[in-house]
């Protein structure tokens, strides 16, 4: 009879989930596979995303939520001219490219459902950096990231589902090759669903992160004692620095003046050693 192998659990590394075997994926264990390929099929279809998030956003950080103009320092600029700055067109790229475009290609064609939700963690901690949200971010009270994906969910899914037709003189809608049909309803749910899980991981991350940095800072921060010790500690760092370097320039000073008489000891040799064959060369 032989005992079983207790199998051996991975823990957290950093502020990362990624194989942590007691971390379940919400994007293996809430999403089917069915809906997985929902997300990255209707999402192919649109022809320009970027054209859609963009405006999506201009509402949000103009009509819905003019804070959040603070975020990336463009509070003074008028709406016509957002999309040309170039930390908004940055932001609206990176959230199409990265958190939509890829996300839903992980999850629906590679099936890389960890790197999805590493993807979209990263997002939530890259934000921390952000003093506005650093401040005033807080998941009960006043939670942007929710904020936004509320408003994607009204806005954005129309344009997958055709309710919201794209601006006149636009292209045709894409046509995805094998391709199933989905009813609205069927869209409707499955993106909300997709919103609120990264609603949820971004705000997660956020907050870990956050709490992070916070700790990161507190421990940088001394006490009015630990203040005078730790000036004490520095006047004696600095004082075997400098004794340090007086015994090496003392050392080398002392290699140099041994290498100078032993190359004086040698010619004072040899020149006795000339004087001593002259003599007997005249005797």
């Amino acid at each position: 009879m032989g005992t079983t192998i207790k199998k051996q659990q991975l823990q957290q590394v950093g502020t990362s989930w990624v194989g942590n075997n007691n971390f379940e994926n919400p994007f293996e264990t809430k999403l089917t596979k069915k809906e997985r390929i929902l997300l990255k099929e209707t999402f192919q279809r649109l022809d320009d995303p970027k054209e859609i998030v963009g405006m999506i956003f201009l509402d949000i950080v103009y009509d819905i939520e003019p804070d959040m103009k603070k975020v990336s320092f463009i509070d003074r600029v008028p709406k016509a001219g957002m999309l040309r700055m170039p930390k908004f067109g940055g932001h609206i790229s990176r959230f199409t490219d990265l958190s939509a475009f890829q996300t839903t290609n992980m999850l629906g064609f590679t099936e890389n459902l960890a790197g999805a939700l590493q993807l979209v963690r990263k997002s939530g901690r890259a934000h921390a950096r952000q003093g506005y949200l650093e401040a005033n971010q807080h998941n009960f009270e006043r939670n942007y990231f929710e904020i936004v994906m509320n408003v994607f969910n009204e806005r954005f899914i129309p344009f997958l589902t055709g309710q919201e037709l794209p601006a006149p003189g636009d292209k045709d809608k894409k046509k995805v090759r094998f391709a199933q049909t989905y009813t609205s309803s069927q869209i409707t749910e499955v993106w909300k669903k997709f919103f609120n899980l990264i609603a949820v991981e971004m705000a997660d991350s956020f907050e870990v992160e956050r709490t992070r940095q916070r700790n990161a800072q507190s421990q940088k921060t001394l006490a009015p004692h630990q203040h005078i010790e730790e000036s004490e500690r520095r006047k004696k760092r600095m004082q075997v620095q400098y004794y340090c370097s007086l015994h090496y320039t003392f050392y080398l000073k002392l290699r140099y003046f041994k290498k100078l008489t032993k190359g004086l000891c040698s010619s004072n040799i040899n020149l006795s050693i000339l004087i001593r064959s002259n003599s007997e060369l005249s005797v």
